[in-house]
């Protein structure tokens, strides 16, 4: 006897009633869409359409590299219900992925710079006005740095309704109060990594002044462990410990800048101040400076209310401690001292602690002429214990411009997923490799100048590009318009969500899963 898509044991005009491999034959020309459309023709269609014998073979062939299909290698035994909805959802995400439309938009309104009292509360690390990776080293949009910052599905921002940092868990959409008091403090920098969220502030009031205008404020970090508690099924955020990230300050001026990054152990941060002094003062040769801590075990102690330094127990070996400091000598001894046109982009401590590594982007189009003028990518690791030689090698990667979104946390760009007109047009770019779905930020148009044969903008409009690889098609591409990402040039996400900042301060979340 004839076995049917949907079991049923009789003879019939319809196409539910077809025999399978002929109706096989009409799947292969039907859309994921199209299939669920299919099940609001009749009972049968929808019993047809809906059978999982089918559904688990199509969501094999559409969607290989979901995390769904993943699921179904794994539990081979999943209930029909199951397997439907599970269809129901992918299908309905990557319609929305190649068609450049968020199935939902959320917003969420960020702190002003200054709190309720009046005071500063917020100050980010200025970005660079020069930088080598561009052509005639000088930065064609600068983007201030965002305070929110996401690693693995957790979100942390200032929330203006809360006014304070939220972790917000972006599976669920719960949030967080993060244990971190802004009142009486300037916020410069938050990141999470590794499941550690640092915030680096400094205190509103200088200790003590440089000249008329640059004061010196003291500048500590707060770490917070950031784990998982399944008894409530929820997130904690616990104390780890501070310390003070500048033995003798730093001005809140936009010349005076410094960058970091952290493992779950460690904490680097590179200090660049331009030369006050009014003998030996040089625009090329500015005071740098590097410092490598060891962050790894919990303390109470808390520099920040003990300026004087006398409540802490020298025999107390759990407080943050400086492994290695590099001087302007070192970090020329190692050719990374950036001078006054910086060419830094990528700033790393290794998870085992052993070493730093810093990746510079030099654009060598003035010297050496490059068809597609990709930039010269160097990294040196430089080891921190020890009199070890270090490693400097030119990568492969491709790294964008320099412009100030990215602190100097930049992503290599993906040669399969660029997708702008020219590399130097690129602002920023996730790629989601498991699920074969990436997003570019990038200007429109980015072309070459025909007089000067250089990658120039004519045009700073902000676009961004969707892109999606199939398993037997051609990868679909579709480019839009955008002004929800331009407050910050900065993006992050996944296949299921995609985040930036608009121009009005406000955090936006696009939402392909629900």
């Amino acid at each position: 006897m004839t076995s049917y898509p949907n079991g049923i044991q009789e003879f019939g005009h319809d196409l539910a009633f077809l025999p399978r491999d002929i109706f096989w034959l009409i799947l292969v020309y039907l859309s994921p869409p199209d299939l669920v459309r299919c099940r609001r023709v009749s009972r049968a269609w929808n019993e047809a359409f809906g059978n999982p014998a089918i559904l688990v073979p199509l969501m094999k062939r559409h969607f290989p590299r979901t995390r769904e299909v993943n699921s179904l290698h794994a539990s081979p035994s999943i209930e029909s219900n199951t397997i439907r909805s599970l269809f129901d959802q992918v299908a309905s995400r990557y319609d929305h992925l190649e068609r450049g439309k968020p199935r939902s938009v959320q917003k969420h309104r960020l702190c002003d710079d200054f709190g309720v009292s009046g005071d500063r509360e917020w100050f980010q690390v200025q970005p660079w006005e020069s930088h080598a990776s561009h052509v005639r080293q000088f930065v064609d949009r600068q983007f201030s740095e965002a305070m929110w910052t996401h690693d693995q599905g957790l979100l942390v921002f200032p929330s203006a309704e809360h006014q304070t940092l939220v972790l917000m868990d972006l599976s669920s959409d719960r949030q967080v109060m993060v244990p971190f008091t802004t009142t009486g403090k300037v916020v410069r920098r938050v990141r999470l990594q590794k499941h550690l969220l640092v915030v680096e502030w400094a205190e509103p009031k200088a200790f003590h002044w440089l000249n008329d205008s640059d004061g010196v404020h003291r500048h500590f970090a707060s770490s917070f462990d950031v784990k998982w508690n399944p008894e409530k099924d929820g997130w904690d955020i616990i104390p780890r410990n501070e310390w003070k990230i500048m033995f003798l300050g730093h001005p809140l001026s936009e010349r005076d800048r410094f960058f970091s990054s952290h493992s779950n152990t460690h904490y680097v941060i590179y200090i660049w101040q331009p030369n006050r002094s009014l003998y030996t003062a040089d625009e090329d040769a500015p005071i740098e400076s590097l410092f490598v801590w060891d962050i790894s075990k919990p303390s109470s102690y808390r520099p920040s209310l003990d300026p004087t330094g006398n409540y802490h127990d020298s025999e107390d070996d759990s407080s943050p401690y400086i492994v290695t400091r590099f001087g302007f000598r070192d970090l020329e001894f190692f050719g990374v001292r950036q001078r006054g046109c910086p060419s830094i982009q990528r700033l790393e401590v290794t998870d085992d602690g052993l070493a730093v590594e810093i990746t510079e982007n030099i654009n060598t189009w003035l010297t050496v002429p490059d068809p597609l003028g990709l930039p010269m990518v160097v990294t040196t690791s430089i080891p921190l214990l020890g009199c070890g030689p270090h490693w400097r090698q030119q990568s492969e990667l491709i790294l964008p411009a320099y412009r100030g979104n990215c602190s100097l946390q930049t992503s290599p760009i993906s040669v399969l997923a660029i997708m702008a007109e020219c590399w130097y047009g690129t602002i920023a770019q996730v790629i989601d490799q498991a699920a074969g779905v990436s997003f570019c930020l990038h200007f429109d148009p980015a072309k070459w100048d025909e007089d000067r044969r250089e990658p120039v903008l004519k045009d700073q409009t902000i676009r961004l590009t969707f892109q999606v690889l199939g398993s037997y098609e051609e990868p679909s591409q579709i480019t839009t318009a955008n002004l929800d990402f331009t407050g910050r040039g900065k993006i992050s996400g996944c296949e299921k969500y995609l985040l930036g900042e608009n121009s009005n301060r406000e955090l936006v979340i696009y939402r392909f899963d629900r």
